[in-house]
């Protein structure tokens, strides 16, 4: 069952990836934003696909947005946060390639953020009830 649950994260984990990445392209090149505007397009629309994909696929929740999604979206800009951070010690204080850095980001704040939905984002006590 967990690794079954893992496989179906990862899953909507891809797809909120995909389309981060589409909709910065699209938001760039059709509507001529400037890149850093045109990731955070993408972002917000792969944290909004993440939330409902884990949420009722992954963890089963019958989500309730004013509890669910405020967790979420602190646990996905704690994300953003790692990710940033990880970045620079390894680029900056390690002196390290940018690559070595991005594989760390790859391996880490998808289980982190796995941990933190599994224990607080969508734990099943906070799911049941009024």
């Amino acid at each position: 069952m967990l690794a079954a649950q893992i496989a179906r994260f990862a899953g909507v984990g891809a797809l909120a990836t995909a389309v981060h990445v589409g909709v910065a392209l699209m938001a760039a090149q059709a509507l001529g934003l400037a890149p850093q505007m045109a990731n955070a397009s993408g972002f917000c629309t792969a944290v909004l696909l993440s939330y409902v994909g884990h949420g009722r696929w992954v963890f089963d929740t019958d989500l309730r947005h004013t509890l669910h999604g405020p967790r979420f979206l602190a646990t996905a800009l704690l994300g953003l946060a790692v990710s940033s951070s990880i970045t620079h010690a390894v680029t900056i204080w390690m002196a390290a390639p940018f690559a070595v850095a991005m594989a760390i980001v790859a391996l880490m704040v998808p289980a982190c953020t796995y941990v933190m939905c599994k224990i607080w984002v969508f734990r099943p006590d906070y799911s049941t009830g009024p």
